[in-house]
């Protein structure tokens, strides 16, 4: 067996292996006897069916079956003989049986680059506090308000802090631009309408109508509609007051709660844990970038196409160019810590069980209210795999790290 090897990337190797004629010849040969002694030919005895009959009708088809046998066992040898790291499935990029029988290949094999991994133990991080909290914990009450609001219909013309139930149908040069929409709540003077709407709905009365012209923005995530006029035309079904409850010990109990005071401590209590989730994934976010600032390598192709796939699918993005080339980036970066936290496993000893994987399925499908069926393929998806094992390194590292606190960050 003859092999010649090639580096064009640190991840990548291409190896080209020609076999010599004698072991497909001899291969075959052996599989045409075994044949011999199980074939049932008309005019023959079995076991007495003549080797150059059997040749002629199952020769081209056997010699192409035993040379991919000869081909997955010779590829177990080069890479046992060469002690590759495998970081992919060796992929087979071509095969062929020469006129002398001699059988040709070239495998396409992904390996870990080869780096010096830095230290990762012990890390200097900032613990960075977030600030605010008097101001999540109104937002979060007001929530909960606006949750038990009521809604009671006015004998007036609309106005800003008025509700207004709506049918409306959205016109481009004439022409529907989208489905019409029924019984939609607008709160007229919501920051989050468009301006021209706010402003024409003013006045408006119950079973009136009005259109509203409206310019989309440049911005628009349809960019058929961007920049571009449109017109909107309202039916105003009615007009409501919203009600929103007093924070009482009345209001407590309606949503479930023993009094006021243990309102507030269950608001507290999901604050600081939200904040202490915070604080953990800007530390890791942290660990993210200093490592990847201190190992400059080249990631496996195969790898980057693996968290491009994550990412169109954790975005809910669509599988285009453009996503892509908006994507890349980001997938390197990812692929690149993955292989540092690969070899970080393997120093540390750490693993994803399949028990694991299962829990993380199942949380993920809860999540994206998805039967768990839809995302169970994610148990043989190797970048998921690798995913769970990032998350492991990550909590490692953090654990081990050095963390001081910082200055809290300055609200937005």
């Amino acid at each position: 067996m003859e092999t010649s090897i090639k580096s064009p990337k640190p991840w990548l190797r291409e190896i080209e292996v020609e076999l010599e004629p004698e072991r497909l010849a001899g291969r075959v040969e052996e599989t045409l006897a075994g044949y011999r002694e199980r074939a049932e030919i008309p005019g023959f005895r079995k076991g007495k069916v003549p080797l150059e009959l059997l040749r002629r009708r199952v020769g081209e088809a056997l010699e192409n079956q035993v040379a991919e046998e000869l081909v997955e066992q010779a590829t177990a040898e080069v890479l046992e003989a060469q002690g590759f790291r495998l970081a992919n499935q060796p992929r087979l990029t071509d095969l062929e049986i020469l006129p002398t029988k001699a059988v040709k290949f070239r495998l396409a094999v992904e390996v870990f680059p080869e780096f010096e991994l830095r230290e990762y133990k012990g890390l200097q991080l900032r613990r960075n506090e977030p600030t605010g909290f008097d101001e999540e914990f109104e937002k979060r009450l007001k929530a909960l308000q606006d949750r038990c609001a009521t809604f009671k219909p006015v004998d007036e013309p609309v106005r800003d802090g008025l509700f207004v139930n709506v049918d409306y149908a959205t016109l481009i040069e004439g022409e529907p631009a989208a489905e019409p929409r029924k019984n939609v709540m607008l709160e007229v003077g919501d920051p989050m309408n468009f301006p021209e709407v706010n402003e024409g709905l003013v006045g408006a009365k119950p079973g009136e109508e009005r259109e509203i012209e409206a310019e989309m923005p440049a911005e628009a995530s349809d960019k058929s509609l961007a920049g571009r006029k449109v017109v909107f035309r309202f039916r105003v079904n009615d007009v409501k007051q919203k009600n929103v409850p007093p924070v009482d010990e009345e209001f407590a109990a309606d949503i479930g709660y023993e009094d006021l005071d243990d309102l507030r401590k269950d608001l507290n209590a999901a604050i600081l844990a939200d904040r202490e989730r915070l604080v953990r994934n800007d530390l890791k976010n942290q660990v993210f970038d200093k490592l990847l600032r201190d190992h400059d390598f080249e990631p496996p192709a195969s790898w980057v196409k693996s968290n491009l796939d994550l990412l169109r699918r954790e975005y809910e993005l669509p599988d285009d160019e453009e996503t892509t080339a908006r994507l890349t980036q980001a997938a390197e970066r990812r692929a690149r810590f993955d292989v540092l936290a690969s070899r970080i496993a393997g120093e540390e000893k750490i693993e994803v069980t399949d028990e694991e994987i299962q829990a993380q399925v199942r949380a993920l499908a809860e999540r994206v209210r998805k039967p768990v069926e839809d995302v169970a393929p994610l148990l043989d998806n190797p970048g998921f795999r690798s995913q769970l094992l990032r998350d492991k390194v990550m909590d490692f590292i953090v654990d081990k790290a050095e963390v001081v606190g910082g200055p809290k960050a300055k609200d937005e």
